[in-house]
């Protein structure tokens, strides 16, 4: 295991700066040595990222395929003050994401809006299942995270920023790859891509990926579940090209993720809604070990299931008029997550829990906006979305009532005399929400140095919820129905100045909404909660050095919000499991401040270096009513930091490239450090004492993490290769299913190494 002191950053943030600033004066002789142009979509424009003013962290087709990116945490690990948690709750790729602060900070299974927009080919995919969607990566275009509130373009669940992502569109050259993969952990897989133009004005290109894996978890138990995972994905794309000034774009992408039990380990801590029901004194039951010396086994009596099923169609049609163009964005999204967990975590079946959730989304979006050199360039747009949400949840006890320690021969009482089967806990809910948004933004070129930009996002929710058919301990609950609807108004203002072609800096004030919601009581009354609204303000430049050979980009941020959502759930009656109750809270107020630098050099013609640093300071400015998961009673959590905020994340790479005959080469070292961060609302309440819990594992440890790649790619071969993870370091993102008599569970990341082989046709 590799660990960076504290004191050593600082002389590793110089080193890369010098480096980097250190690259020397380019001349017309020297385009090898220039960086490529970064064109990104940031504003629903084709722009150089150097020109857009937002901070934006955005990754190149070739960037992707160097990096081995083929899921979110892979590209959010290297962008700076963004946390997230792949705690592996709903499959291995099961994620939560934080940008500057902003997330859903939830520990319950109540379904609001998400704080991150997440946009596919410009359709937002934000409303799934499974909470967040996290898809294949395979055949991309373009990645790009936007920090800050994106209102205008990205409103719909855009609080904190939004995640763009372009795939490759079907082009008018016949295209093939193949590929085949493995790494350890008995890993396999293998990719093929087609692009085939089927006349001048019609072409096709279709994306499938398969990977099975035995999963780094073994589940030691002969009548669990079997470990590891398999996994399809496809995509076809159509283009329609009817003339010159009109596009026709659908595309239709499946994946099915069928996995066994949860990739996560027992830590032998008990949460506080464990020892609210079992006792304070009940002891963590130890059949596999407890993490970090268990890192590998569980002992799991359920066939558990963790299967996810995602059907995005996307219909983009553009056409060109003198000065502007017309676009419709029409998609359509519907998704399914089943599990079934183990739920006390042991060889005994005492507690089982299974979920069943689908989601439907349909959006339209229409755009106008002004094409070519215009003193304003403007776009107005009007959008609609309705999303369903549908969950059935229940809690059921097992066979095993008590556990006799092999040990001590002890026998330990766990349940009341229950047949299996029991309902402790069941529910049916419906989660609807209608938005209707009319957003414009303007950009005036004041002169060739200023540009003032203007935008609005007006936007209406309807939220509907429902819960019937819902039982607590084998008896009838009431149902439960109510709705609500709020509007928002969120201005943006920028002020870009940019003396030179190779140098601006910018200011920007703007604000994001996430609607507010009801929820259900275990009376059947209905609960408002408000809205959650931010304003960000933001100081950034952005700049070309040494002839186009140095990249230099910074943000100063402070970000206030307004009724922050958090969720939460507790036990009404701690004497009473059935008595469970889910409740989204508005903290009162809380704020962000921080920086971020991002730096690439080219440093000769063979070596790029690249380096990013964020720092960032959170905390609840007021928020004196917290319920904490397992208590009843009101707590006091103003000025705590929080949760899934790193104080200060940074990632770096040095990229020498080479010719070795026919094939042109790459070795790629990469290091990327998270600072400790609070795990979830358990976990500030124990940072704040208020309650008295261990600071493992509720509190995340800072990590770092060293990767190696290398590649080889001629005409027609492609090989590349990677150890990931090199030192072995032990650490975990996040804390999933805290419920069990083993204690918290969490993720490890082992080392990982493999290869793929590809090979091309044109």
């Amino acid at each position: 295991m590799v660990k960076l002191a504290t004191h050593n950053r600082t002389p590793l943030v110089l080193t890369m700066m010098a480096i980097a600033m250190g690259s020397g004066p380019a001349t017309i002789a020297d385009e090898a040595l220039t960086l490529e142009e970064i064109v990104v979509t940031a504003q629903r424009r084709e722009q150089s990222l150097q020109d857009v003013p937002i901070s934006v962290s955005a990754f190149s087709s070739e960037a992707l395929k160097k990096g081995n990116i083929s899921e979110a945490r892979d590209y959010l690990s290297i962008t700076p003050n963004v946390g997230f948690s792949d705690d592996g709750g709903s499959g291995s790729r099961s994620v939560n994401i934080s940008i500057r602060g902003v997330s859903n900070v939830g520990l319950g299974e109540v379904s609001t809006a998400n704080s991150i927009g997440f946009y596919i080919d410009e359709l937002n995919v934000g409303s799934v299942s499974n909470g967040t969607i996290n898809p294949q990566l395979q055949d991309m275009e373009r990645i790009e995270v936007l920090r800050g509130p994106q209102g205008t373009y990205f409103g719909r669940n855009s609080l904190g920023g939004a995640l763009n992502i372009s795939t490759k569109l079907p082009d008018s050259e016949f295209y093939a790859e193949a590929s085949v993969k493995a790494s350890n952990f008995d890993t396999y897989g293998g990719e093929a891509i087609v692009n085939l133009p089927i006349s001048e004005t019609f072409m096709m290109r279709a994306v499938y990926a398969y990977e099975e894996s035995d999963g780094f978890v073994e589940n030691v138990n002969p009548a669990g579940a079997e470990d590891g995972y398999e996994h399809h994905s496809g995509r076809v794309a159509f283009r329609w090209l009817p003339s010159d000034k009109t596009s026709v774009d659908l595309s239709l992408t499946y994946t099915d993720e069928d996995e066994g039990g949860d990739i996560t380990v027992p830590t032998g801590v008990l949460n506080q809604d464990t020892q609210s029901i079992f006792g304070a004194g009940f002891v963590a039951i130890n059949e596999a070990g407890f993490y970090s010396s268990n890192d590998d086994k569980v002992n799991r009596d359920l066939k558990e299931i963790n299967t996810n099923e995602f059907t995005i169609v996307n219909l983009r049609i553009a056409h060109d008029f003198d000065g502007f163009q017309f676009k419709s964005i029409t998609g359509v999204v519907e998704s399914e997550t089943d599990r079934s967990a183990d739920l006390d975590g042991m060889s005994l079946d005492t507690l089982r829990r299974f979920n069943e959730y689908e989601g439907s989304s349909f959006s339209q979006e229409f755009r106008i906006q002004s094409t070519g050199d215009q003193t304003i360039d403007w776009t107005l747009g009007v959008f609609y979305a309705k999303d369903e949400i549908e969950q059935f949840n229940s809690v059921q006890a097992g066979d095993d009532g008590e556990y006799t320690d092999p040990n001590t021969g002890e026998v330990i009482g766990l349940l009341p005399p229950i047949p299996g089967g029991f309902r402790i806990n069941e529910n049916n809910r419906v989660f609807e929400t209608e938005s209707q948004a009319v957003f414009g933004e303007a950009v005036y070129h004041l002169n060739d140095q200023w540009d003032l930009t203007l935008g609005a996002r007006y936007t209406r929710d309807e939220i509907d919820n429902r819960s019937f058919d819902v039982v607590a301990f084998e008896g009838a609950v009431p149902d439960s129905q109510g709705d609500s609807s709020f509007t928002n108004f969120s201005p943006k203002v920028v002020l870009k100045y940019a003396p030179t072609r190779e140098f601006n800096v910018y200011g920007s004030v703007s604000q994001g909404y996430k609607a507010g919601g009801v929820d259900f009581t275990r009376s059947g009354d209905i609960t408002d909660f408000d809205p959650e609204e931010l304003t960000s303000y933001e100081l950034g430049f952005k700049s070309e050095l040494a002839g186009g050979r140095v990249r230099v980009a910074g943000a100063l941020f402070y970000l206030d919000w307004t009724d922050l959502q958090v969720q939460s759930n507790f036990l009404a009656d701690p004497n009473d499991i059935s008595s469970a109750v889910e409740k989204t809270l508005n903290a009162a107020e809380a704020s962000a401040s921080g920086a971020e630098l991002e730096v690439t050099a080219r440093v000769t013609e063979s070596l790029t270096a690249s380096f990013s640093m964020g720092y960032l300071d959170s905390e609840f400015d007021s928020f004196e009513n917290a319920l904490i998961k397992g208590n009843s009673t009101e707590v006091d959590l103003s000025g705590e930091r929080l949760p899934m905020t790193p104080e200060l994340t940074m990632s770096a790479s040095l990229d020498y490239a080479f010719t070795m005959g026919e094939y042109e080469g790459f070795i790629r070292g990469e290091w990327n450090y998270r600072d400790e961060a609070a795990s979830n609302l358990e976990a500030v309440a124990s940072t704040a004492g208020v309650l008295e819990l261990p600071k493992f594992p509720y509190q995340i440890d800072d990590y770092n993490v060293v990767n190696i790649r290398a590649g080889l790619e001629s005409e027609r071969i492609r090989l590349s290769a990677y150890v990931e993870n090199v030192f072995g370091e032990d650490y975990y993102t996040g804390t999933g299913d805290g419920f069990g008599l083993v204690g918290i569970k969490v993720k490890p990341h082992p080392r990982v190494y493999g290869m793929q082989l590809t090979y091309m046709f044109d």
